[in-house]
């Protein structure tokens, strides 16, 4: 398979300051991503639940990338080059997972016009793509509440400094029929790993691992369907 590379110039992601490419450099007054071993949690990231308390399953970590999962800054333009070159390997790896939505959402509609970089979700540039049934979810703030069947996946890649597209995990939310979940507003999470294999699943095999995500996202709770939206720029 070909391997993608976006020409630019290098950027050290483990660097204190490197220009902008290190995300956690301003947040955490210098902190260095790259000190956390896969068996610690990464401070930097402004959804770490008490600061290290609970290790977040979507910094840097193993084969997610070494020294930050994001890795390099990247334009819009270079974003979007890396997704169009990576897309088809990343398809192709998730549906490997054997979840229905892994192998089908690349089919449904992709509410970002860019790929863009998520600091939830270690710093990687996300898609953001919802099947029929949660097509209220492009009212953003106003989306009230989706139905059950809802799904919506968030596809992840980095690019370390040589260039290099390193493919991240695949994020489902899936809404549950009522009582599943009540205290999470009756979403599924899931996190698929860029081997196909399930990190974790609510209510299933490593359901522990994911509580994050339902942590995470009970912050907006029922104002907005436990859904946290991209920056406007990056709306469809």
């Amino acid at each position: 398979m070909t391997e993608c590379v976006v020409p630019r110039i290098a950027c050290n992601p483990c660097a204190a300051k490197s220009g902008g490419c290190n995300p956690c450099g301003a947040e955490c007054g210098g902190c260095n991503p790259c000190a956390a071993s896969c068996g610690a949690c990464n401070p930097c990231n402004p959804c770490a639940a008490k600061a290290c308390g609970a290790c977040n399953p979507c910094a840097a970590c193993g084969a997610c990338g070494p020294c930050g999962a994001g890795g390099a800054e990247l334009t819009d333009a270079e974003a979007m080059t890396a997704y169009d070159c990576a897309k088809d390997e990343m398809a192709a790896a998730y549906k490997m997972s054997g979840l229905p939505a892994a192998g089908q959402f690349m089919n449904w509609k992709n509410y970002a016009n860019n790929p863009y970089p998520s600091a939830t979700h270690g710093g990687r540039y996300v898609n953001n793509y919802g099947n029929d049934t949660a097509r209220n979810y492009g009212r953003y703030e106003n989306v009230g509440v989706l139905p059950t069947g809802s799904v919506l996946a968030k596809n992840s890649f980095g690019v370390n400094g040589a260039g290099k597209v390193m493919i991240g995990p695949l994020f489902l939310m899936e809404k549950m029929p009522a009582g599943f979940n009540t205290d999470f507003g009756d979403w599924r999470y899931s996190m698929v790993m860029p081997d196909g294999s399930i990190f974790g699943r609510t209510g299933g095999k490593g359901s522990a691992k994911v509580q994050f995500c339902a942590d995470c996202h009970t912050a907006l709770g029922a104002e907005q369907d436990h859904l946290l939206f991209m920056p406007p720029q990056y709306r469809m």
